[in-house]
Parts: structure tokens; sequence; C-alpha cells
């Protein structure tokens, strides 16, 4: 057995090793990484670490230095790339350690090759021979690189990236990391979405799934499926009438009245962006008919049709601050306060007369 002293000076001398082989010669140093991350039988600590180096030396926080690294990728001869990808692709899918490694190496190869891994991605997905693991860390891939391309280029693929998700969030998936994975993908996906949702039997699919992502009994899903709706009613804002009486209404306010935090802050959300979307469609209004033209957008009004309902669960939000709570941590009570000054700029004077009868109510 070796000795702490023992193991931390391998360690050191391990770190130095790569670090000189990745100044000295960096396609056989990503090469060695992806044989370490593509070994199954090396143990998942090394493994993942391995997973992360690889994805350090493929993008970064600076968006310059993020570049630079793309570039950086590019440059490197065919056959070196070819053969690391082979290896963090052939990864998926075999690690059991949380998120997973590979998964994030593979979508900063497609942030930079796109879109030449898109086509195996949704066949990871969809494949009856893919196992639940494949498919979880393949939609955690998809997922990253919804966040990281730009939408523009994405926007060619939106059909190609939505099948992949919707199977993983479908009522016959069964595992729910696959489905958390999935919903979340979709989470990132919204912004490049944009011809599907003006597409009407298109949209009314997503939001059929969405909104049966809504009722989930994971809390996890159940949160990154309201904040899909959070995101699709600030995008997306024109085209949600049919879906804000029959679904949209009756989802964010159960959410308002969850005991679990993370809920609740995502029902509050939904009706503060509800307020900022209508205060902003006012004033493009104003600004319109100020120049003698015809609105682009129209406000539905959709706050103050909400506001004797929404009304009440916000006041008694504001009653459950707690001494304890850190003046940094978002809460419940915090969001209402938020939510309740939109309201007043979104519905004037309404909201002050609904407050007084409702003290009246009270009273009586």
């Amino acid at each position: 057995m070796y000795s702490g002293e023992e193991d931390h000076n391998e360690l050191t001398s391990a770190l130095a090793y790569l670090l000189q082989l990745e100044l000295s010669n960096l396609p056989e140093f990503m090469k060695a990484l992806s044989d370490v991350l593509a070994g199954v039988n090396n143990p998942q600590v090394p493994r993942m670490a391995a997973g992360l180096q690889l994805k350090n030396t493929l993008t970064s926080k600076n968006t310059a230095m993020k570049a630079g690294y793309q570039k950086r990728w590019l440059s490197l001869p065919e056959d070196v790339r070819n053969y690391v990808k082979k290896n963090v692709v052939s990864a998926l899918g075999t690690e059991t350690s949380r998120p997973s490694a590979a998964a994030q190496c593979v979508a900063y190869i497609a942030v930079a090759e796109w879109p030449s891994l898109i086509r195996l991605l949704v066949t990871n997905v969809i494949s009856s021979n893919s196992t639940e693991m494949l498919r979880e860390a393949t939609l955690e891939a998809i997922g990253y690189i919804c966040q990281d391309i730009d939408p523009d280029i994405l926007a060619a693929q939106s059909k190609k990236i939505l099948t992949a998700i919707f199977h993983g969030m479908k009522k016959h998936e069964k595992n729910e990391h696959v489905k958390l994975a999935a919903t979340t993908a979709l989470l990132n996906s919204l912004e490049f979405t944009r011809a599907n949702f003006e597409k009407e039997n298109e949209r009314n699919y997503i939001m059929q799934v969405v909104c049966k992502a809504t009722q989930s009994p994971n809390t996890k899903i159940k949160v990154s499926a309201l904040q899909c709706l959070v995101k699709i009613m600030s995008l997306y804002y024109r085209y949600m009438e049919a879906y804000m009486g029959p679904a949209f209404f009756a989802i964010s306010l159960e959410a308002m009245k969850s005991d679990i935090d993370e809920i609740a802050l995502q029902g509050i959300e939904f009706w503060s962006n509800v307020c900022d979307e209508e205060i902003d469609l006012v004033v493009e209004a104003k600004e319109a008919v100020e120049m003698g033209r015809t609105p682009e957008r129209t406000s539905r009004y959709y706050a103050l049709g909400a506001l004797q309902y929404i009304l009440p669960v916000l006041l008694h939000l504001l009653t459950k601050q707690e001494y304890s709570d850190d003046d940094e941590d978002w809460n419940p009570c915090k969001a209402a306060g938020v939510c309740l000054m939109l309201l007043p700029q979104c519905c004037g004077g309404n909201v002050v007369g609904i407050a007084a009868l409702r003290d009246l109510k009270r009273q009586l």
C-alpha cells in the first residue's frame, strides 16, 4: 500500500507530466486523455478527470479563449480529430458518474464542427438498442450543444434535435435521469425553435409535451419543465393565447402554491415574465401610435385577467419571510415581492382595488 505522501508525490508527478505533454505535444495529449476516458475498465475518477481535462482543451468560459480553442481544434490533423472523436463518442453511456464527462467533450467538439455529429446523437437517443445511460449521456450532450451554439446555426437542425428530445420525454421512457436530461435539453433549445413555434401543429405538440412534463412527480423534471414554460412565454408570447386559459394559468397557479421553493419560484417567475412582456408591449404600442403606425405586437393583458387569482397568493407568500433567511438567498417571498412591484406597472390601479376588496372580505 502507498502512503499518503507517496500518493501525493505520484499525483504531483503525473500532473507535471500532463502539463508538459500539453505544452509540448497537444495532439498526443488529447489522444491520451481520450484513451483514458474511453477505457471502460479504467476507474471512474481518472476517466472523469481525463474527460474534464479534455473538455478544458476544447472550450473556455472566456469568449476570446473559447474561439481560440475551437480554431486550434480545427487546425489539428484530421486523423487526430477523428481518433479523439471516436473515443469520446464511444465513451457515451459507459460512465457511472454524473454529469457525463464524455457528453461535455462530444458537445464542445460539435460546437466546433457542427453539424457533423448530430445524426449520430439523434440515433443514440431513438435507437431501441441504446442503453439508458447512453440515451441520458447523449441528451446531456445535446443540451450542452443547444446551450453553446449560435441559435441561427442550430435552426436548420431543429426538427432532428426536437425528435431526440421528445423521444426522451415521452411517457414510454421510464428512466427519470433520461427524462430530466431531455427536458433540460429542451430548455436549452427553445431559442432556435422559432420556426417550429410558428407552425400551429408543431407548436401544439411542443406545448402538449411541456405541459405534461410539468405534472411530473419528480421535482427536478417538474422544475425544468416549468422553466421551459417561463422561457416559452418570454420568447413566444404572441402564440400563447390558445394555451393560457386551458393550461398555463392552472399550471402556474398550482406551482405558486407549492411548498417546494424551487417549484413555487418558477410559478412566480412565470407571472413576473408575463408582466415584463406586457409592460414592454404597452410601451411599444404607445410609440407606434405616436409614429402613426399599427403596433406589430399587442398585449393580451394576461396579468390583468389573472390578477384576482394570483394577487392573494403573492400577498400570502410575502408573509412567509423567515428571519433566518440570508440576504443573498432567493426565495418565494422575495420573488413575490418583485412580482408585486411589476403588477401595478402592468395592471395599474386594479391591484389596489383587488387588494382592498380582499381585505374587506376578510373583515366581513
